[in-house]
């Protein structure tokens, strides 16, 4: 139609592989008072081996007309496939329910296969002759599906004994202890809508300087739906599993596997083990509307601010139907605020405030849905009475740009929690789960910087150095109940502790070279944090804490020929490892612990234009 006509698309593909051999798993908990005691006790230590394999790929596809000089219309697919298959072992002592001479092993095999496809539609209009207007829209649909159509767990526990002057193995299977031989089907679906509308109208304020009003909302829904099917091998011969997996669940060992004497003997039988807790349907509604002006109040101070509305409708039904529904009814006003006043002229300094919420997920507010990684470990249970957070932020930076593409800037910050969520071990009976707590804290500092290097000399022109530092201050007030529970084993307890997941400092470096003309570019990256609050116990035993984990990384990518790129990429170059731990009376106790090695990858992209 002879108007300007744009499109772009690209492709990906990737095949991974993920293994560790050296990992520890340990379930540990305080059974006495401080005073009277000297160490944790043992629930379970394990030896921890996995191993994965995913596939992805992708495409991307984006088409852009302009039937006016003064608006555009745009379409975006998005399609993203991958398949995981893993298997992991575990095996060790498990104290809490065997002798110290019984060994526990378990094993999980499963396969995932995720799919998302998603398709945006959106405008931009200048309405010139109607109040100048800009005019911003966007519609999208999206679903994705999470499918597991066989996850397999298989434990047992064997016992060396000597028999005739010969070691041997005497292998069981304890239904009363851990679960039989267990298959799990499962199957996740999620339909997203959403429709986003923004205007801008520019006008001059008393001064003539030129100023803003926008104002819009949006509507966004999501339906969920999780099925699962569990079915358990059953078998009241206990001897008949001899070591073998594959030999357990033989043709001859499975059905009737004797009819002598006119009696029925069955060997390995099927039943259907499911749980209507572990199914449910969520469905979440955001309606939202804001409003906002950018106001210069003088040459040099320009104040930005306004508010937005959300009212959020969550309900979440569980397949058991003696639960209630796990649901959530907010209307909340989140207002915001900020100035900039102008130093010089690459130099800002910038105070704000804002209201901001975050909303528990599906998975985390399905009431009585239980899951677990492994077979004597914690299981995971959905908290139908999570509440959703409401911060306060509020900032104060200084910033200077002094040349294009480099910064130096400081910043302090403090954020005040209502209602956080944690991510809670509950040891008394080996769950997990995300609780609220009343309030939290969060305060600290931060230095930021980004400099070229053809300061130096102009052989490095092409070079970059960057980084920031952050050190932060987390507190979060402990509940009167928890607290009683915790000072009947530690008299003299703290009734605050940090925010779960906050460090106390994070270090990020770069080393960046980009060169146009050529198409190359490369980076080596370190990043640290410092020692952070990774679970909460209830009641006396101590926190788990994850140990600081340096990280150095390297990217390198080179344009090959016009539209293809060739990327590598090093990740976890020191082969740091993750530990997550307990701390009692100087000891440090293993909650889990692995290190995956260093990880090389290459890749290759094509994009058409």
């Amino acid at each position: 139609f002879g108007r300007p006509l744009g499109y772009i698309g690209s492709i990906s593909y990737s095949r991974k592989f993920d293994a560790y051999e050296d990992g520890e798993v340990g379930g540990w908990q305080l059974t006495g008072r401080v005073s009277e005691t000297d160490s944790l006790k043992d629930n379970y230590r394990f030896s921890d081996r996995q191993g994965s394999e995913e596939v992805s790929w992708g495409g991307l596809a984006t088409l852009a007309y302009k039937p006016h000089p003064g608006h555009e219309i745009s379409l975006n697919y998005m399609h993203s496939q991958s398949g995981e298959s893993k298997s992991r072992y575990l095996n060790g002592i498990l104290l809490r329910d065997l002798s110290p001479s019984d060994t526990f092993e378990t094993r999980v095999l499963g396969y995932t296969e995720r799919n998302i496809r998603s398709f945006q539609l959106k405008g931009e209009h200048h309405l010139e002759d109607f109040l100048n207007m800009n005019i911003d829209w966007m519609g999208s649909l999206a679903s994705s599906t999470q499918e597991e159509p066989d996850l397999r767990f298989f434990t047992d526990d064997y016992r060396r004994l000597r028999r005739n002057g010969l070691d041997t193995l005497l292998y069981t299977i304890r239904s009363s202890i851990y679960p039989e031989p267990t298959r799990y089907f499962r199957d996740l679906s999620e339909d997203s809508r959403s429709f986003n509308l923004k205007a801008a109208v520019p006008f001059k304020q008393w001064s003539g300087e030129s100023s803003k009003l926008i104002f819009g909302g949006a509507y966004n829904t999501k339906d969920r739906t999780h099925r699962e099917r569990r079915f358990t091998y059953l078998n009241l011969n206990t001897k008949a599993y001899a070591g073998d997996p594959a030999a357990y669940f033989a043709p001859e060992n499975t059905g009737i596997i004797d009819t002598t004497n006119g009696r029925y003997t069955f060997g390995n039988h099927i039943t259907d083990a499911s749980e209507a807790r572990d199914n449910y349907d969520g469905e979440e509604k955001v309606s939202a509307g804001f409003a906002m002006v950018e106001l210069p109040l003088f040459r040099r101070l320009k104040l930005v601010t306004g508010a937005r509305f959300e009212a959020t409708r969550m309900d979440i039904i569980s397949g058991d139907s003696t639960l209630a529904p796990g649901q959530l009814s907010n209307d909340d006003w989140l207002p915001s605020a900020n100035l900039v006043y102008q130093l010089g002229q690459n130099m800002n300094l910038r105070a704000a405030y804002g209201k901001t919420l975050a909303r528990p997920l599906f998975r985390e507010k399905a009431p009585g849905y239980a899951s677990f990684d492994f077979v004597g470990g914690f299981t995971f249970i959905g908290n139908g009475d999570l509440k959703r957070t409401l911060i306060d932020n509020y900032d104060l930076r200084w910033e200077w740009f002094s040349r294009p593409g480099e910064i130096l800037a400081l910043s302090g910050f403090h954020k005040r929690f209502q209602n956080p969520i944690e991510r809670v071990l509950l040891h008394d009976n080996g769950e997990i789960q995300y609780q609220n707590v009343a309030e939290g804290t969060v305060s600290g500092l931060e230095l930021e910087a980004r400099k070229r290097l053809d300061v130096i000399h102009s052989l490095l022109g092409n070079f970059q150095i960057g980084g920031n530092l952050s050190v932060v201050r987390s507190e979060v007030n402990i509940s009167e109940d928890e607290l009683e529970r915790i000072r009947y084993y530690h008299p003299e307890a703290k009734d605050t502790r940090e925010l779960q997941g906050q460090s106390p400092y994070i270090v990020n470096l770069e080393l960046a070279y980009d060169n146009y003309k050529t198409g190359t570019s490369a980076g080596i990256f370190y990043n640290v944090f410092g020692e952070r609050l990774s679970e909460v116990s209830l009641g006396g035993t101590p926190n788990v804490f994850e140990q600081p984990r340096p990280e150095l990384n390297l990217t390198l990518s080179q344009r090959v020929l016009p539209g293809l790129n060739a990327k590598f990429a090093a990740k976890n170059l020191l082969d740091s490892s993750v530990r997550k731990t307990h701390e009692f009376k100087g000891t440090e106790y293993v909650f889990r612990s692995y290190q995956t090695g260093r990880v090389y990858s290459l890749g290759l992209s094509y994009s058409v234009d």
